[in-house]
């Protein structure tokens, strides 16, 4: 389990960034694996007509990216300045251990041991190149040459997402961009209306916000508490192609990151009347407009919602029936209990629709 704990003053403590280069690994991530990336699936087409020779070493090289991202494909992620020439340059600028040490965390099984410590320790690289060479020779040769010398792996990857940028990649980008901006814009206009907690809780399912305690967690199957300060501050970096994962980056050297899904991933459905009429019945009562309000702040559970607002629990259940109903509460359950989450995107979905029904001065 990953803890990230923030202190009063959070909102300081955060940052937002695009990364051209990361979305760029992202996406080839999606074709070493299509059928795991389903929302993705009219890049793969796309990616069919690259040329030939492109598409084979893309396929050769994909080990790199097919499993874990080596965390130096974030060098000046945090950079709003750096295009995806800057950074690639920082990459090849990275000492050769590091290199070394991320290209080996591609091949191994990071539950039992880090690239970082078949670096440090010959004697772990021993046993683990020991145990390869008599299951899989093929991987033993690869990572033995990415541990005595990383560049020229590094190199051919990073020769292959220079082609791969130019030959397809940059177009994207440029169509993506803005709307990876759009969605920081959101975040940070949440965050000024409605505060931290409330913000983190739209980036992903995968998320579990706890706003009491001051806490964001993320099942992984490594342990790291960690607390988010001015000196050691946390970037949410927007991404198209990420999905459906949310990577967590906090091991040292590294800067703490989380890379999540950027929405929409897809263009929205047209929102219809009955869509409306539907959401605004479900807000007009009394005890569901305190539930959206109790919930705005945090998830809940129906017998706490029931406490809350002095009603019985069947009566609160029914009106969280009808809530949901509507799309604007989403539910997970946590042990014993089910608890409910507003869903702001419906929520900005129905504002939206309403805004546009506004008559647009004429000309």
């Amino acid at each position: 389990m990953i803890t990230l704990r923030f202190t009063e003053a959070a909102e300081e403590d955060i940052a937002f960034s695009v990364s051209p280069l990361l979305e760029a690994v992202h996406s080839w991530h999606v074709l070493t694996d299509p059928g795991h990336h389903a929302l993705h699936v009219p890049w793969v087409r796309r990616c069919r007509r690259l040329p030939a020779a492109l598409r084979r070493r893309i396929r050769e090289h994909g080990f790199v990216v097919a499993d874990y991202i080596p965390a130096f494909f974030e060098s000046r992620a945090s950079g709003h300045d750096a295009d995806f020439a800057d950074q690639l340059a920082a990459v090849r600028a990275l000492p050769p251990a590091l290199l070394a040490a991320e290209l080996a965390q591609t091949l191994i099984d990071t539950t039992r041991h880090t690239g970082h410590d078949l670096v440090a320790d010959p004697a772990t690289r021993d046993a683990v190149l020991t145990e390869y060479r008599q299951s899989d020779p093929g991987r033993a040769a690869r990572l033995d040459g990415i541990l005595t010398d990383p560049l020229p792996v590094l190199n051919d990857a990073l020769a292959v997402l220079e082609d791969y940028w130019s030959a397809a990649f940059a177009d994207e980008w440029e169509r993506i961009e803005p709307s990876l901006y759009e969605s920081i814009a959101r975040a940070g206009s949440r965050i000024a209306h409605q505060g931290l907690f409330p913000m983190l809780r739209t980036l992903a399912p995968q998320i579990r916000i706890d706003p009491g305690r001051r806490t964001l967690r993320l099942d992984r199957p490594h342990d790291h508490d960690i607390t988010v300060t001015r000196e050691r501050p946390v970037t949410f970096t927007a991404s198209h192609y990420v999905w459906p994962h949310v990577r967590v980056t906090c091991d040292n050297p590294w800067p703490l990151r989380i890379t999540y899904p950027a929405l929409p991933l897809a263009p929205a459905r047209p929102t219809s009347q009955e869509d409306i009429l539907t959401a605004l019945r479900a807000l007009a009562a009394a005890p569901r407009l305190q539930i959206v309000t109790r919930l705005a702040a945090q998830s809940r559970s129906t017998q706490e919602l029931a406490t809350l607002l002095g009603l019985s629990a069947s009566v609160t259940s029914r009106h969280l029936h009808q809530l949901t109903k509507a799309g604007l509460t989403t539910t997970r359950r946590e042990g014993y209990y089910v608890l409910y989450t507003l869903n702001p995107a419906r929520l900005d979905q129905i504002a939206t629709a309403l805004t546009s029904l506004t008559p647009r001065p004429a000309d």
